[in-house]
């Protein structure tokens, strides 16, 4: 995006141990790629923050930051602008772990997605997946639940391991009606739109994607239901783990305050509990809650505001809402003070961060 815009994402640390990101055998496939091609896979393992060894990183995440240098750095070494698609080619169930062999059989489409819906934060917890039938299309809309990277490297990789994921699963050509891609296209965009075969918009809010909803009810050839009931389990068995651990309160809180804004309510602790409780998280009593966040010197309203101005930036540089709406949104009754605010946050003026910002393009395959 443009060079004036402040970065979305710092660049990360050495370490590694961060409970959020990708699991690590996921991201461990560019590294695979890398050595089908004869290539040394060291450079890269050591930009995911991995080792040589796959059962070494049991429970690893690796922050989309970096994925995303991991990705250039890949991109650079294969003299290759579209690594993303050629990476995700190599995309199997034993890169998702039980959850991949889950969705590679079950009976239709729509279990599957169901499975992937409630679990899919195995795969990934900087980024919450929501999935609605909307007219004749299944609509999947990626919340960003932080900052993200901002590159074609990064969103192609995303989009085409899982497109290609459910093309290998079906057996079928499954054709999006539509993708929307928060990032510039690349120098010679064909390959991906070969790719996709449909409509692609970049440069838009979020990611998003529109698919033919008869998809939901396809059958699987691979179906086998005593495989699936067993890797279903698991799935499963290691999701409750996951959300069991402290580490993961902030994503969980971080993501309902930030769906509680989008519907335009005003969150409170005690709702952003019971609605946890509702999808099975449990967290306990907003007291017991709050002495946890408490714990790792975080607070409740410390969370609402970091969303309110990461909600306001992202309005800010991607939609045309008039700067009144945005600071009523954020929480700022007066303008001027909503001015200053941003100005703290980025050393820009509310106005500046909007110039700063591109407009969206579309390009649709010949």
């Amino acid at each position: 995006m443009n060079a004036a815009a402040p970065p979305l994402f710092s660049p990360p640390g050495h370490s590694s141990s961060s409970s959020q990101g990708f699991s690590a055998s996921f991201v461990r496939v560019v590294a695979d790629y890398v050595q089908a091609q004869d290539r040394n896979a060291q450079p890269i393992l050591d930009l995911l923050g991995l080792s040589a060894s796959p059962t070494l990183d049991d429970g690893l995440r690796v922050p989309a930051a970096r994925l995303s240098l991991a990705l250039a750095h890949a991109s650079q070494l294969m003299d290759d602008e579209h690594i993303g698609l050629h990476v995700a080619s190599l995309v199997r169930p034993a890169h998702l772990g039980s959850l991949g062999y889950a969705l590679m059989s079950c009976t239709v489409g729509g279990d599957g997605l169901a499975l992937f819906n409630q679990l899919q934060s195995l795969l990934c917890t900087e980024l919450r997946g929501h999935f609605s039938v909307v007219g004749p299309h299944l609509e999947a809309r990626h919340e960003a639940l932080g900052p993200l990277p901002d590159d074609y490297h990064f969103w192609s990789f995303f989009t085409a391991s899982r497109l290609g994921f459910a093309r290998w699963v079906s057996g079928r050509d499954l054709v999006p009606a539509r993708v929307d891609l928060p990032c510039d296209p690349p120098k010679h965009i064909q390959p991906f739109l070969d790719f996709i075969k449909g409509p692609v918009h970049f440069r838009a809010a979020e990611c998003r994607e529109l698919m033919p909803a008869d998809w939901l009810s396809w059958t699987n050839p691979n179906a086998d239901p005593p495989i699936h009931d067993l890797m279903s389990a698991m799935a499963r068995r290691q999701w409750q783990t996951r959300i069991d651990d402290k580490d993961a309160l902030r994503t969980w809180i971080a993501q309902a305050i930030r769906q509680a804004l989008d519907r335009g309510d005003t969150p409170t602790l005690s709702r952003i509990c019971d609605e946890l409780t509702e999808i099975g998280v449990s967290p306990g009593p907003a007291r017991h809650v709050q002495r946890q966040l408490s714990a790792q010197g975080l607070n409740f309203k410390g969370l609402v505001e970091q969303a309110r101005q990461e909600r306001a930036l992202m309005q800010l540089r991607l939609t045309d809402l008039p700067l009144a709406q945005i600071a009523a949104e954020a929480g700022y009754a007066e303008t001027s003070s909503f001015h200053r605010a941003v100005r703290r946050w980025t050393g820009m003026t509310p106005m500046a961060v909007r110039e700063a910002g591109d407009k969206p393009t579309t390009t649709t395959p010949p």
